[in-house]
């Protein structure tokens, strides 16, 4: 027969139990153990590194943390590294393990130091945060003694110095700062000495009564963190400043992948001049801001895609030589439809009215199918001051202009007028005489009825049509004589007095052009150039380069001396060109004709370190020949003969032959090559250089340079031996590496001896 234990012995020892475990769970020790699991555990869910101090935990007191360094995982676009130094917290640990909010009752941190980087290069990965586990931690009360914070946003940077803030559910707290600091490309200003009440309430903290300079004070501003766990922050501030108010309200919403903003803001009665000089602004601003309304709504990387509004009126406004009496906006965007209710400019001689609805194309083809209707109305009786508005400079333009026009297009159907007549005008320092031009827009077509330009007996005039039913379908002509060219453009050195007449004419039809052109250098024969070539509106530099090209140029005598310098810093001194060349099938595979020979050029400024030189090349089809160039420096004479390769231009190649013994003295650089030197020298055991083979884009660029030696061998035979290419960059910033070719010196001529007096025969 089995005894059974007693009842009161079996409570015993469950009593003694749950005493022991009690005793162990609430030890410091394993108290501290797990705080700091639990601390470990956040860090992970926020894919965070958290490296934890001394860490002492009290029974049934705060628990203590000596030093505590916070990181997030490297590969992020945002960088973080926040340490605390005597940090102290009060847990409530029913309240954390129901996952509750308020689970951490307290928080208290002697010195902090916080940096936030967010890099804009593309490579890293967007910061993952657990919003929800983060609104859980939030504190009940808070207090930092001293704060020090640093954030980076690409160029810009804000700044927070000798900071301590503190929050209360029940009292008020307290804000001050030793200095806070925006710097950014547009934007630069300092405050010192801050000093504010601040209020925590239900995750939600306010700062208020803060005094930033004479004039500007923050009556509050309102941090909402209470809709993380939804993914969303808010902010709102209340803004007196010089005599006007600014209050805005932002907030963000980032649920998935896509960011919604919504912004709104006011401003009143606002001194432009005194705001940029306090929030100092790179860039002073005069005049005042008499109303503003605007609202935004979608994500600042794709602005097409959100919706916004604007109403502002600005009177006095100056801004560098910018200045104007009123101007007016309205407008309203939504859906990729704008509505521009009004832009009113109002200058002391000037007034502009636009208006207007359409939509923004979502391709560049779309834009000769516009939505849109509008009107503008203009009297500009001071262009120079109305242009320096849009960014001028002073003096550019001036003269009188007048504006009148309608525009109606909706389904390719257009509708309207524009006309622009101005008298005495000066446009980019070119004196005009008259300016007239007239656009109609029909139903199907835009057709330029007139535009001409006329100073003097020199004139440019245009008219034409864009049949709007049709893409890339358009027809005009072009013609246009001018006396002298470099009255109107930079076109370099030109004999004292000499005029350089230019004539064109230009015939397009369905969008094929068939141009025309007769220039004179001074005492130089004419320059004829034609060109037959298609241009379809909205066409690509790749698909210009494939289509087909059909041009003459014919320059008999061209005296270099005397031409306009094209190369900067001037290469030709002297020298006459001559030649004739015909191009055909395609710009980037080119069928060529014809010849070019420069005669007795002196040069400067070269990248091949010449002196003179003459040459004569030669093209049929897709190759051409350097029949023979002859050049000099200095010291050393040199002749070649060489072989083009033209039959792609995208990678052009150029066998050069010297007919002279070429050395190369230099060990090929890692970098490229601005500048090629050619160097006299005597007996050499350096390699010579039996071909030099040129290589690259004729529009891309990229050109390389391969010196390529053979030994001979006792038969006398060549053998090609390996070579390495030398990245060539003419053209560019001027590089510090340079190659040298060693030849050998020019031959001076002996002095003649004078002749021996003969000795007198007595």
């Amino acid at each position: 027969m089995t005894t059974r234990m007693p009842q009161k012995r079996l409570i015993l020892i469950a009593f003694l139990l749950l005493a022991a475990l009690a005793g162990i769970a609430l030890s410091p020790a394993f108290v501290a153990g797990a705080t700091r699991a639990w601390l470990n555990w956040q860090a992970r869910r926020q894919h965070l590194k958290i490296e934890l101090g001394k860490l002492s935990a009290p029974l049934l007191r705060p628990v203590s943390i000596e030093r505590v360094r916070i990181t997030n995982e490297p590969g992020f676009s945002t960088q973080i590294d926040l340490t605390a130094e005597h940090a102290t917290l009060r847990l409530n640990l029913a309240r954390i393990v129901a996952g509750k909010t308020e689970g951490v009752h307290g928080l208290s941190i002697q010195n902090a130091r916080a940096e936030v980087r967010r890099d804009f290069s593309g490579t890293g990965k967007p910061i993952d945060f657990n919003w929800r586990a983060l609104q859980v931690v939030l504190p009940a009360n808070f207090e930092i003694g001293h704060l020090d914070l640093r954030i980076e946003n690409g160029p810009s940077v804000v700044l927070l110095r000798s900071a301590s803030i503190s929050g209360n559910q029940i009292e008020s707290g307290r804000f001050s700062a030793g200095e806070f600091a925006i710097t950014s490309p547009l934007f630069r200003q300092s405050f010192a000495q801050l000093r504010g009440a601040t209020k925590w309430q239900e995750n939600r903290l306010t700062i208020g009564g803060l005094n930033l300079a004479r004039g500007i004070d923050l009556q509050s501003i309102i941090i909402d963190f209470s809709r993380l766990e939804k993914e969303r922050a808010d902010l709102q501030f209340d803004l007196d400043t010089f005599g006007g108010k600014i209050r805005a309200s932002i907030s963000n919403e980032w649920a998935g992948k896509h960011s919604i903003w919504n912004l709104a803001g006011t401003g009143t009665g606002i001194s432009l001049a005194q705001t940029s000089e306090a929030l100092g602004f790179t860039d002073r601003l005069g005049g005042s801001l008499r109303a503003c309304n605007f609202t935004f709504r979608g994500d600042p990387r794709d602005p097409f895609s959100g919706t916004a509004s604007i109403w502002t009126e600005l009177n006095g406004l100056s801004w560098h030589n910018r200045a104007a009496d009123v101007i007016m906006l309205g407008a309203i965007f939504y859906n990729r439809q704008i509505q521009l209710q009004q832009l009113y400019i109002k200058q002391s001689q000037n007034q502009v009215t636009m208006s207007g609805d359409g939509a923004l194309p979502s391709k560049s083809s779309d834009w000769l199918n516009p939505d849109f209707r509008g009107q503008i109305l203009g009297s500009i009786n001071d262009f120079g001051q109305f242009a320096e508005l849009f960014g001028a400079a002073r003096g550019d333009f001036a003269g009188k202009i007048a504006i009148e026009g309608t525009l109606n297009a909706r389904e390719r159907k257009l509708g309207g007028h524009l006309t622009a007549t101005g008298d005495s005008l000066s446009l980019f320092r070119r004196q005009i005489d008259r300016l007239t031009a007239k656009i109609n827009l029909k139903a199907s077509e835009l057709e330029l009825e007139q535009f001409e330009v006329a100073r003097k007996k020199d004139f440019v005039r245009a008219q034409g049509k864009i049949d709007i039913s049709h893409e890339q379908d358009y027809s005009g002509r072009i013609e246009a004589k001018v006396a002298d060219a470099s009255e109107y453009f930079a076109l370099g050195r030109t004999a004292p007095g000499a005029a350089i007449p230019v004539q064109l004419e230009a015939n397009v039809t369905s969008g094929s052009w068939d141009a025309h052109s007769v220039f004179t250098f001074p005492g130089s024969s004419p320059v004829d150039l034609t060109a037959r070539f298609p241009l379809k509106i909205g066409e690509d530099w790749k698909a210009f380069l494939a289509s087909p090209l059909d041009a003459q140029i014919n320059f008999p005598t061209v005296v270099l001396a005397s031409a306009p310098q094209f190369f900067h810093p001037p290469v030709f001194n002297e020298g006459i060109l001559t030649g004739k060349i015909s191009w055909s099938q395609t710009l980037q595979h080119p069928h060529i004709s014809g010849e070019i020979q420069l005669l007795n050029s002196k040069l400067q400024n070269t990248a091949l370190d010449l002196a003179q030189a003459s040459a004569r090349l030669t093209f049929d089809g897709e190759h051409g020949k350097i029949e023979f160039l002859n050049a000099a420096t200095h010291d050393v004479d040199v002749s070649l003969r060489g072989d083009i390769d033209l039959r792609d231009l995208a990678d052009a190649k150029i066998d050069i032959f010297p007919s002279v013994p070429v050395f190369a003295l230099t060990t090929p650089p890692n970098s490229c090559v601005s500048r090629i030197n050619l160097q006299p020298i005597g007996i050499t055991l350096a390699p010579m250089i039996n071909q030099i083979e040129i290589r690259g884009g004729i529009f891309e660029g990229d050109w390389t340079m391969t010196p390529r030696q053979s030994p001979i061998t006792e038969q006398g035979q060549l053998i090609a031996s390996a070579a390495t290419s030398v990245p060539l960059c003419f053209g560019d910033k001027p590089a510090p590496q340079s190659f040298t070719f060693g030849l050998h010196a020019r031959a001076t001529p002996e002095p003649e001896q004078p002749p021996r007096k003969r000795s007198k025969r007595r």
